[in-house]
């Protein structure tokens, strides 16, 4: 009995752990919640640093690391030794596929059938030589998959921005319909909480971000496969998992079994990875997770996990991937970015008026090569203006974070936004020099705007504009109204050398659906080449 205790306390010291650095992950989530001082909550790179995919990605793709990047390098040498606890201990998407996956229904004999190792879960590790090899020539969209990337960005914009909406919605209901008995009424504990849920939970305005649904259908799909098989995206999916399969795969830490097993193979039932514990010689350690369900199953005690310090791999630790089908798969990777790359927009030689990057954006090559996709610069925006691309970077840059400025616009003292950035791809900042980048150019629709379209003064596009010196200027004009009458209306200019994109004339425009002040990427800092040909030549042209 006492085994079986020892077992037991490992069990649930392991979801201790899981769910301490589950907390930790979105306890470091809401620290990117907006903060007045412009200073991001500390940490919240820390699983992003954490994870060596991200590391060899974008050092291969990029070949530049930011320096706390390098974490990632403990997660391997841990790996290396002792094998992927990080998947089973760590990895919050992990213990979040790991927690659904303990919802199933399924009967013993149904768990043991789906619980052994499958050809299938081979498919990770072409995904792996898929992203390495596009990486290679520069082409980084390893964030579609990483875990840690696909989780942040699917709860920021999508799982976030739906909880926040139900419980502004539910607390409204309470707060309208007030519900009680005599004088207890619902509000006096409804209040008290939804007043602690602003404060500490909910954005101060409601999140909305383009192309969230799909996000967020991928999101739940996701979810939903740990019900037709435990742990799908560890198994099957994971490009992380694959990575750090390889490097664990001749762990110190291994299986062993005494002379009282006696193949009942219930140990199989609750297996997370599909190590296939049935049998010692059969057990892969690339697949293994440690989460020790097969020891606590185990109704004879008979399996442990022990260090057996040999270097010496064991027969059933390789990994018959198939060199044709490795080489199949690096090559796709290696093709994608000839594919990606013969669009107009990849080739350099055109230049999507709609792509307005944050600023300290690297130019569109290094950025795309060293993004990841996280969301993270999404997220801490306290004006909603950051939202994940579609396709207005071609498919290469789908995800990656692009201005909606109908929506929200750059605040001119925020510097949110590179501060949270995990690899560099935007860079820090501090404000005086983020108040002197251009972003984009803003111009004028004249077919909407007020005092053009319609012989109406309109003057807040100016009264908004935050430069120093207003980048927006009046034209006292005498113009003929609907009457044929000639009435003096002020029509707005924009000053391009004073004008940095900010996008703040866009979000307050009076004109409604299609705004009559817009903002291109014309005349950006981070590349001189997206520019119009002005008199003088300067910074947008040449």
């Amino acid at each position: 009995m006492a085994g079986k205790r020892r077992t037991s306390r490992l069990v649930w010291l392991r979801r201790g752990v899981q769910t301490a650095f589950l907390l930790l992950f979105f306890y470091l989530f809401l620290q990117t919640v907006y903060h007045p001082i412009n200073r991001a909550g500390g940490g919240v790179k820390f699983f992003f640093q954490l994870d060596p995919l991200v590391l060899v990605t974008t050092w291969l793709a990029s070949h530049a690391l930011a320096a706390g990047m390098l974490l990632a390098l403990v997660t391997l040498a841990v790996t290396f030794f002792f094998g992927r606890w990080f998947c089973g201990w760590v990895c919050p998407f992990g213990t979040l596929h790991h927690f659904f996956t303990s919802l199933r229904a399924a009967r013993v004999k149904a768990r043991l059938d789906t619980g052994a190792y499958g050809p299938w879960q081979k498919i990770k590790y072409y995904v792996l030589a898929a992203f390495l090899g596009g990486a290679l020539l520069g082409l980084n969209v390893t964030g579609w998959l990483d875990p840690m990337s696909f989780l942040f960005r699917s709860t920021a914009t999508a799982v976030y921005p739906a909880l926040s909406s139900a419980i502004v919605a539910l607390f409204s209901w309470l707060y309208d319909a007030n519900p009680g008995v005599g004088a207890v009424r619902v509000t006096l504990a409804s209040e008290p909480v939804y007043e602690f849920l602003r404060r500490h939970f909910l954005a101060v305005e409601q999140p909305h971000y383009h192309g969230n649904i799909l996000i967020g259908f991928l999101f739940v799909a996701v979810i939903a496969l740990n019900f037709f098989r435990a742990r799908f995206w560890c198994r099957y999916l994971c490009p992380l998992g694959a990575l750090l399969g390889i490097t664990g795969r001749n762990p110190l830490v291994r299986l062993s079994k005494s002379s009282e097993c006696n193949q009942c193979r219930l140990c199989l039932g609750d297996c997370q990875g599909g190590a296939n514990t049935a049998k010692v010689e059969e057990w892969k350690p690339a697949e293994c997770f440690y989460c020790f369900n097969c020891v606590s199953d185990c109704p004879s005690q008979s399996i442990t996990l022990t260090w057996q310090p040999s270097f010496r791999a064991p027969k059933s630790a390789r990994l018959d991937l198939g060199r044709r089908q490795v080489l199949a798969a690096g090559g796709a990777g290696l093709g994608a970015v000839f594919l990606f790359r013969t669009s107009a927009l990849g080739q350099g030689r055109s230049f999507n008026t709609e792509l307005v990057r944050p600023p300290g954006a690297l130019g569109e090559e290094p950025f795309l090569s060293t993004c990841i996709r996280c969301g993270e610069c999404m997220k801490v925006c306290p004006t909603n203006a950051i939202h994940p691309a579609s396709l207005e970077a071609g498919l290469e840059g789908a995800w990656t974070p692009v201005l909606k400025m109908q929506i929200g616009y750059c605040e001119y003292e925020c510097t949110l936004c590179t501060q949270v950035c995990p690899t560099g791809a935007i860079r820090p900042l501090e404000v005086a020099e983020k108040q002197k980048i251009k972003i984009g150019l803003a111009y004028f629709d004249r077919n909407r705007c007020l005092p053009y379209a319609y012989a109406r003064t309109c003057i807040v596009c100016e009264e908004h504009c935050p430069t120093p010196k207003k980048a927006i200027w009046f034209d006292s004009v005498e113009v003929l109204n609907a009457a044929g009458a000639k009435v003096a209306v002020k029509q707005p200019h924009i000053d391009p050398d004073l004008c940095i994109g900010c996008g703040i004339c866009v979000t307050k425009c009076v004109v409604k659906g299609q705004p009559a002040v817009l903002v291109s990427s014309v005349g950006e800092t981070r590349n001189p080449r997206n520019g119009v040909l002005l008199e003088n030549n300067g910074p947008y042209g040449g």
